[in-house]
């Protein structure tokens, strides 16, 4: 796997070859457009057996009248050896046929159909185990080099499909790209599958990069590795792309640099598209492994904390231990002196820790993250950690307690900028005397300065505030009766 950091490097722009699979579908014979490979009894008869890629008639001509001449003098002379020789010899004159056949265009899909070359294995292939193919138009045109070929599967690719596959990626002269991005279901026998079946003499596919959704990379990029690198052996530059790598595609396609900066990308992804699976330490243990390696320095504590909150999320006790080392190594790339950032990933790692039941070292955490605010005369740093130590004493239902920390919040911000850090702590002020019963009158208008705080009124947490606000109301009328 060959890879190396350039930032800077600008992207080569050309035009994009279509995709394969929607190529050969255009052009085959089948009246239905659905085979790639020809199948059924007619391809066994034709070919004795396996059917293979269907060869374009004229390269079929001269091998037939040779056969049909032989096959006539045999009759006549009653010499049987000889068409037992013809059968021994034919796939010779095959090969000959096809290898002295016209070269008149580069496109391999010129003469009708694509041709299969003698090193490709003859498979069956049932109707139902056709490809379906991505329009080229959807990705293949944004790739920008000419000289590449792009695969493309679609969520259907199974088993069944492999072979069909690796003699596409295998078809020359140019460099391929198999996109798994769509496929539900990717596992490792794929990789050492297609290391297994690759026949294709060298200097036909010059480079191949695979394309997975950034799970399935994180999964799969040191095995996969392994199982390709017979194929790298035979001088084949292989590299695996994951989703957010897209515009870097084609510069190493051009010039064979991958480049992993985008780290940012991958995260709003996991925040906001991600769906965990039990494969879920990986995926987040990789993306550590890219924030600590590629990121820019002063960026790494802010991914970090991104990480270690997106950690929590999931809400276990062993993702808040992956989040628990996030902070901690945010906190390590910070150091030890007072900053705005030591205070956010003191606030990180006490959430984390909290979320382990972890109490006392938790409070802690947050005790000096507001010593460290006030030290730095940050406000907004300070009353975020009293207000995460009031939504503490709320979980445990010291109302009493929440509400001395949640005023000490709201004095200590006084009028300093974070109007939804403000509008938070009305809200909380306004739900612990609402849970006193005490105060109604205060409680509705610390709930009505939240609603007007919040820049969407039509967001869950406007909802929120005024769901707290009718039901503040709702005491007070009852009071009232």
């Amino acid at each position: 796997m060959n890879g190396s950091s350039h930032p800077g490097r600008r992207t080569p722009r050309a035009a994009t070859r279509p995709a394969t699979l929607a190529a050969l579908r255009e052009k085959s014979r089948d009246p239905e457009g659905a085979a790639l490979l020809r199948p059924g009894a007619d391809s066994r008869a034709q070919h004795g057996g396996s059917a293979m890629i269907t060869a374009p008639s004229s390269l079929a001509g001269a091998p037939t009248r040779a056969y049909r001449a032989l096959v006539n003098a045999a009759r006549a002379l009653g010499y049987g050896f000889l068409l037992l020789g013809w059968r021994l010899i034919g796939p010779f004159v095959h090969v000959v046929t096809w290898l002295r056949r016209p070269r008149d265009s580069a496109d391999p899909g010129s003469h009708g159909l694509a041709v299969a070359p003698t090193w490709l294995p003859a498979t069956p292939i049932q109707p139902s185990q056709t490809i379906p193919a991505h329009p080229a138009d959807r990705f293949a045109d944004r790739l920008g080099l000419a000289e590449v070929e792009c695969v493309e599967v679609e969520p259907a690719f199974n088993e069944r499909l492999y072979a069909t596959v690796f003699a596409l990626v295998q078809l020359g002269p140019r460099s391929k790209l198999l996109d798994l991005r769509p496929a539900t279901t990717i596992k490792l026998n794929l990789f050492e599958g297609l290391a297994a079946a690759w026949k294709a003499p060298p200097g036909t596919v010059p480079r191949l990069g695979i394309l997975l959704d950034y799970d399935g990379w994180a999964v799969f990029r040191h095995a996969a590795a392994r199982s390709l690198k017979p194929i790298i052996d035979r001088g084949v530059e292989v590299e695996l792309f994951y989703a957010q790598q897209i515009q870097s595609v084609p510069l190493w396609f051009a010039h064979g640099h991958a480049y992993y900066e985008q780290i940012p990308a991958v995260l709003e992804w996991l925040r906001t598209q991600w769906r965990a699976t039990a494969v879920w330490p990986a995926v987040l243990s990789t993306t550590s492994m890219l924030v600590h390696a590629c990121a820019p320095t002063e960026d790494v504590p802010d991914l970090l904390l991104e990480l270690a909150a997106i950690a929590l999320s999931l809400g276990s006790m062993e993702a808040a231990e992956h989040a628990v080392g996030h902070a901690r190594a945010a906190l390590s790339w910070i150091g030890d002196k007072p900053c705005a950032a030591r205070c956010r990933a003191l606030r990180s790692l006490a959430t984390a820790t909290l979320a382990k039941g972890e109490t006392e070292a938790g409070l802690a955490l947050l005790e000096s993250a507001i010593t460290t605010a006030a030290l730095i005369r940050d406000p907004i740093e300070e009353a975020s950690a009293l207000q995460q130590i009031g939504c503490h004493a709320v979980s445990g239902q010291h109302f009493a307690r929440a509400e001395d920390r949640f005023r000490q919040a709201m004095d200590v911000l006084s009028n300093a900028g974070s109007p939804h850090l403000r509008a938070t702590l009305h809200h909380d002020l306004a739900a612990v005397l609402h849970a006193q019963g005490k105060n109604d009158e205060e409680a509705e208008d610390h709930a009505i300065a939240a609603l007007d705080l919040q820049g969407d009124k039509g967001s869950p947490v406007a909802h929120a505030d005024r769901a707290l606000l009718s039901r503040i109301h709702a005491r007070r009328l009852s009071r009232r009766g």
